[in-house]
């Protein structure tokens, strides 16, 4: 009869204080309304990381093409790239060119690698007749 009087008792009760429920109602509350600026703040922060690594790397190109325009702003340097890329050359000065010499390639390159200079058409017609007068089989 212990073990049935035991059952029948009821389970002894936690009291809340209602001071703790307030509490953790505000604290919720309080949650659910940062969250939203937060958010906005964390967005903001990243857009202007990447606007600064943005405005970086424009400023690096700016060092370039300013070191560039220097380069150009050199009587020297503007006479050199005349010479080179446009094959100018200074009043009193006697300018060779080989013609018919093949241009000296690397040692790295290999001929497999240098473009057929055959036009596409003959290409195809070679290979054409090529396909159609072999006497091998199939395979």
């Amino acid at each position: 009869m212990s073990g049935a009087a035991r059952s029948a008792a009821p389970a002894p009760r936690v009291r809340v204080p209602g001071a703790a429920i307030a509490a953790l109602v505000l604290l919720v509350l309080g949650v659910l309304s940062l969250a939203p600026a937060v958010s906005t703040s964390l967005a903001q922060q990243r857009a202007i990381a990447d606007a600064t690594a943005k405005v970086a790397a424009q400023q690096a190109d700016l060092r370039s093409l300013d070191a560039q325009r220097a380069r150009w702003d050199d009587p020297a340097y503007v006479r050199a790239q005349a010479g080179s890329r446009l094959f100018y050359v200074t009043p009193g000065t006697t300018a060779y060119r080989v013609i018919g010499a093949k241009a000296a390639t690397p040692a790295s390159t290999s001929s497999s690698a240098q473009p057929d200079r055959t036009p596409w058409t003959d290409a195809l017609l070679r290979s054409l007749v090529a396909a159609g007068t072999t006497t091998e089989p199939a395979r």
